[in-house]
């Protein structure tokens, strides 16, 4: 390892030629050994000593010898934005907090952020030892006098203490609100639980307080370190899938200080679009760098969450069956106006009756072949007949398999193992037509590629079970859709997603040959550098 990193350049120079072995995600050629990059776009790709000769006296060479140089790997539905907000706060996830008393300590032993809030995020009830969530008298006890909130996992529902409710303005009276409600106890009264909506909000506001709170360095600074960690997971394009105003100004600037390491696609929310469609302002607008891609609109909760609207009710919690957000014609009438406009769309559907409303919805705007490439976010629980359904129209899907390890035990409860068995049905939706892209969904899990493609092929959870074996892929296919099938669906597929001439000089290199190296030690593989437009924006000698 040493060896192999000391011959690195510091950063990229006018024109360096790389010797790997290279997955190049082109048809035409999928192998290499030499990749030659001049500037930030790709010169040559092909036999290395070929290149060389070929190269003018200044190129470097560069021996990157036992590495694989893959395409640049591309998250197509992380949060960006909150991610760097969350690292802000206390780590409540499993690993860090495996019980209440747990989180209690950690959101005690932090201070409030720029927000006034003290904010920990990442705990799951069904892993935690108490087998339950916090309540707000668990958070009292912890920020007895500070509004204080943890974030499930799902960021679909979060915990607050009795101060939070009370800078929230609600009492044991407030009524639940359009595609939301309050978790209360056997007497009525707040347990400090908030759902949907009211989660998604709150994380909202404070960011946007947080941000808000920052100078014009300290943004950016926010912003790189989210970044940074992409990169260091190998990432070098993601899509911010819940995006607004005020993250999109922050992102601008860090793009304008040189302070935004990946490439990043922002998905504004639907309230948010309607200043954007009277600019003219829709999918690929911006630069290389900071685009605007589709318009997000929700159509269900989350599987974890429980809030996903299904066919049939969960096991746990019994009897419940999820929400929509909307009405089907509401759906309908925000996919065409956005249509209309110019816009791609991803709707989040997790449940049936969320992605059967969804396909509904877009069955009146898609013409044959779908050339806005709309999109459904997540596809959780899609039936033989809506993959038929999605096929007819050409409807592209943007999945999170690391939502098996992950969060797998919680769907094996919610579910039971035999509807499990079709959850997240890959090869199915392939064998049916339907593209399906990789993402992770960060911060809601890890947003490491490597792992998103470890369960695609094995679909093991965290806890040793398996979930529709049936419909695990081969690593080529894990690879593509964190490559070309990512970049196709952010319509970037023309700059970056393979290793070809001219396109964009974004690729990580990887410590293995992630096609034939044995599928269960992927999420240990080791990203040693990620290159965007040629520079070094990840290298592991400074990690």
């Amino acid at each position: 390892m040493s060896e192999l990193l000391a011959t690195l350049p510091d950063r990229a120079p006018a024109e360096v030629i790389y010797r790997a072995e290279i997955v190049t995600g082109d048809p035409s050629l999928p192998r290499a050994s030499g990749l030659w990059i001049r500037g930030e776009r790709i010169a040559g790709v092909g036999d290395a000593d070929q290149l060389v000769a070929m190269a003018g006296p200044a190129a470097q060479v560069v021996s990157l010898t036992g590495s694989t140089i893959v395409p640049g790997l591309i998250d197509a539905h992380c949060h960006i934005s909150m991610l760097a907000y969350l690292l802000t706060g206390a780590d409540c996830a499993q690993a860090a907090a495996p019980d209440i008393p747990a989180i209690q300590a950690r959101l005690a032993a932090s201070a409030p952020g720029r927000d006034g809030w003290v904010t920990g995020s990442g705990y799951a009830e069904y892993l935690l030892g108490d087998r339950r969530h916090p309540t707000r008298w668990d958070l009292d006890e912890a920020a007895p006098d500070t509004p204080c909130v943890v974030f499930h996992r799902s960021l679909h529902v979060c915990v607050v203490n009795s101060a939070g409710l009370r800078a929230l303005g609600y009492s044991d009276r407030t009524p639940d609100p359009p595609r939301g409600w309050f978790g209360r106890d056997a007497d009525g009264r707040l347990d400090g639980r908030l759902m949907e909506t009211l989660a998604l909000d709150l994380m909202a506001v404070n960011r946007r307080r947080h941000l808000d709170a920052l100078d014009a360095p300290g943004r950016a600074a926010m912003i790189r370190l989210a970044g940074e960690h992409l990169a260091s997971l190998g990432i070098t394009s993601c899509s911010d899938a819940a995006g607004d105003a005020g993250a999109f100004l922050v992102l601008r600037e860090a793009e304008r200080r040189g302070d935004l390491p990946v490439r990043v696609t922002v998905m504004f929310t639907y309230p948010e679009a309607g200043w954007l469609i009277r600019a003219g302002m829709t999918t690929g607008f911006g630069s290389d760098r900071l685009r605007i891609g589709a318009v997000k609109v929700w159509a269900d909760g989350g599987m974890s969450s429980r809030t996903a609207a299904v066919d049939e009710p969960y096991e746990d919690p019994p009897g419940e069956m999820g929400l929509l957000w909307y009405e089907p014609d509401a759906l309908a009438a925000i996919v065409r106006e956005c249509d209309e406009a110019g816009f791609q769309i991803g709707v989040h559907a997790q449940g049936e009756r969320g992605i059967r409303m969804t396909l509904d919805a877009y069955a009146g705007v898609t013409p044959p072949g779908n050339p806005a490439r709309h999109r459904i976010e997540h596809g959780g629980c899609f039936r033989a007949d809506l993959r038929a359904a999605a096929a007819r129209l050409n409807i592209h899907v943007v999945s999170q398999p690391g939502f098996l390890s992950a969060l797998g035990e919680g769907y094996l409860e919610a579910f039971g193992p035999a509807r499990c068995e079709g959850l997240y049905p890959y090869a199915s939706l392939r064998d049916d037509g339907v593209l399906v892209a990789g993402s992770s969904d960060a911060p809601v899990i890890s947003a490491s590629p490597l792992v998103g493609m470890r369960d695609a092929i094995l679909r093991r959870t965290d806890g040793g079970a398996y979930i529709g074996p049936g419909e695990a892929l081969p690593p080529a296919e894990a690879l593509d859709m964190f490559t070309s099938r990512a970049a196709f669906v952010s319509w970037h597929e023309e700059k970056v997603g393979s290793l070809e001439t001219g396109k964009l000089a974004d690729f990580t290199v990887l410590d293995r040959d992630p096609l034939s190296a044995p599928s269960s030690g992927l999420g240990e593989t080791v990203v040693q550098m990620t290159v965007v437009g040629g520079a070094i924006v990840f290298d592991r000698r400074e990690a």
